[in-house]
């Protein structure tokens, strides 16, 4: 396996941030503040898995621990603006926004031990396969799951006012 350059990875990343600028900018006119920054969120997970991808053992966890902190402190604001677990029981929303919600319940519970096994091996240096394992499986479910709630989450358009 080979490792990619320095400068492949500076040009790598200043095609992806053009690409998610101009998403961005078309998203603004559709979407929530609350969906922007789910979607810079999601954005910057993508790009810690390129890193990782590109054998990049230093951006990967910075990168990661933002996303999933911008997640959480998503979930944190949305409870005390919007009384998001009222809403979600109130069964009002639809199948498919209650989908989101629960795949993105369930990727953000999957955070803290994908946490807890990336800060092992970053922060601890426990580079053992059984910890590498154990950190693979929590962070590839959480990441299905928060795809999944990332694609469903526009579902909840019809449930928001615009600009909210």
């Amino acid at each position: 396996m080979s490792v990619v350059s320095s400068q492949s990875k500076r040009h790598i990343l200043i095609a992806s941030s053009i690409l998610f600028l101009l998403t961005l900018a078309v998203l603004s006119q559709h979407v929530t503040g609350y969906m922007l920054i789910a979607s810079g969120s999601y954005f910057i997970m993508l790009l810690g898995i390129l890193a990782i991808k590109m054998k990049d053992i230093v951006w990967h966890p910075r990168l990661m621990t933002l996303a999933m902190g911008l997640d959480l402190f998503l979930v944190l604001i949305l409870e005390l603006q919007r009384d998001a677990i009222k809403t979600a029981v109130s069964f009002e929303l639809t199948p498919l926004q209650m989908g989101h919600i629960g795949a993105s319940t369930i990727a953000t519970a999957l955070y803290f031990p994908t946490f807890y096994f990336g800060y092992k091996r970053w922060i601890q240096k426990d580079m053992s396969p059984a910890n590498l394992k154990r950190h693979h499986k929590f962070a590839i479910t959480a990441f299905l799951f928060r795809t999944l709630g990332f694609l469903l989450m526009f579902t909840l358009l019809s449930h928001v006012q615009k600009g909210a």
